[in-house]
């Protein structure tokens, strides 16, 4: 699945937005390995990033979701950290050494990343776009 920030996937709150297209871009970056030559370091540079851009994205939206009152953020929690440990997982045994097979891994894991954040965004994230809009009218 190629994926590409697209305005329908904002949410209404600068900062989420910006870390969305960043999460895009990064797993972008592991597809995009899959159609180049094993870059074993570039790999997991990326792979970190995105592992750390999730584990802060996560804290600040659920802080946000908190903020505005959203009632399902706990069930948005469990969502997250299932995605986490997963990205934590691979980012391990990735750790444990590159080569082919690993690397594939990692490329085939972008596209199953850029489904599972495309379907997050859009039914998960769009639930709570209303709250932060009610709260951004309210300030």
């Amino acid at each position: 699945m190629s994926i590409a920030w697209d305005e329908a996937l904002a949410v209404g709150d600068p900062i989420i937005d910006s870390d969305h297209r960043r999460m895009i871009e990064l797993i972008a970056e592991l597809e995009a390995a899959g159609r180049a030559e094993i870059d074993c370091a570039g790999i997991g540079r990326t792979l970190l990033a995105l592992t750390d851009l999730c584990r802060e994205h996560f804290a600040r939206e659920e802080a946000l979701q908190r903020a505005v009152g959203f009632p399902e953020t706990e069930a948005h929690r469990t969502a997250h950290h299932m995605l986490l440990k997963r990205l934590e997982a691979v980012l391990a045994h990735y750790g444990d050494g590159c080569d082919e097979v690993r690397a594939g891994i990692v490329r085939t894991l972008g596209d199953s990343l850029a489904t599972w954040l495309v379907s997050h965004i859009v039914n998960n994230d769009m639930e709570f776009k209303p709250y932060v809009a009610m709260a951004g009218q309210g300030a």
